[in-house]
C-alpha cells in the first residue's frame, strides 16, 4: 500500500524544528553524559525492564538526540533481541538485529548506523510477533511530542508509512503485528509541548520518556 504523504502547514513544522535541532546543537559540546542523559537512560532503562518486551526496536542516536547505546548494548548482551532502523529514501524503514558495539555498525544515510542486513518490518518482526502474550517495545525517536502523544519527526515521514495508521503495517494482513506494537517516544523533557500540528497519518505514541517523565499519553476521544 502506498500512501502519499504530504507535508500539512510547513512553516510551522519547518520552525519548530529550526529551534529544536538548535538546542539539541547547543547540547553536543560537553563530552561527558550531562545530569540529564544521566536520568534519561534510567527512565528508560526502568520501562524496558518493567515491559518486559519480547524484542526492543530502537535507534542510534545522532547528535544532540538522547543516547541509547549502554543501554542497548547492554540489552544486547542479555540475548533480547534489539532492532535498528534503515531508510531508504521516500520508502518504509527497514529493521535489523543490532550488534555491539554500536559504533562498529555500518554508516547508512545521513551517517546513521544501521544494521547490517536490514529487512521489511514485517519480516524482521514476524518472529516475535508469533510469540506468546508477546510486546515489541519500540522506543520512537522524535523532536518533540505532545500530551496527546503526537511527534514532530526530522521530516523524512518514515516512522509514519512504517508504523502510522495509514502506514505499511495497516495493511489487514499485519494486524496482529500491530497489536504487539508499544510506542514510547524518546526526547528531551523541553521537547515535550502541549499540542504540535499532527495529521490522521501521523504516528502517535502511547508513552513518553525523557529526562524527567515517564507519563502515558492523554487519550483523544
Amino acid at each position: 500500500m502506498e500512501i502519499a504523504f504530504p507535508t500539512p502547514r510547513p512553516a510551522d513544522k519547518a520552525a519548530l524544528r529550526a529551534q529544536i535541532r538548535a538546542r539539541r546543537t547547543a547540547r553536543i559540546t560537553d563530552p561527558h553524559p550531562s545530569p540529564a542523559q544521566v536520568a534519561l537512560s534510567s527512565r528508560i532503562r526502568h520501562s524496558v525492564e518493567t515491559a518486559a518486551p519480547t524484542a526492543v526496536v530502537a535507534y542510534a542516536a545522532l547528535p544532540g538526540e538522547p543516547i541509547l547505546d549502554d543501554l542497548l548494548e547492554d540489552l544486547i548482551s542479555t540475548g533480547l533481541p534489539v532492532l535498528l532502523p534503515a531508510t531508504r529514501t521516500g520508502r518504509p524503514l527497514l529493521l535489523g538485529r543490532a550488534t555491539a558495539p554500536l559504533d562498529s555498525l555500518p554508516r547508512g544515510t545521513w551517517d546513521i548506523r544501521e544494521p547490517a542486513a536490514p529487512l521489511p518490518v514485517a519480516e524482521a518482526l514476524a518472529e516475535f510477533a508469533d510469540a506468546p502474550a508477546s510486546r515489541i517495545l519500540v522506543l520512537t525517536p522524535g523532536l518533540a511530542f505532545d500530551a496527546r502523544g503526537a511527534r514532530l519527526g526530522n521530516g523524512g515521514g518514515f516512522y509514519d508509512r512504517t508504523f502510522g495508521p495509514q502506514g505499511v503495517l495497516a495493511e489487514p494482513q499485519h494486524a496482529r503485528l500491530r497489536e504487539r506494537l508499544a510506542f514510547a517516544g524518546v526526547c528531551w523533557d523541553d521537547e515535550v509541548h502541549d499540542s504540535l500540528p499532527a495529521e490522521p497519518w501521523d504516528l502517535r505514541v502511547s508513552r513518553i520518556l525523557t529526562d524527567a517523565r515517564s507519563s502515558e499519553v492523554a487519550q483523544s476521544g
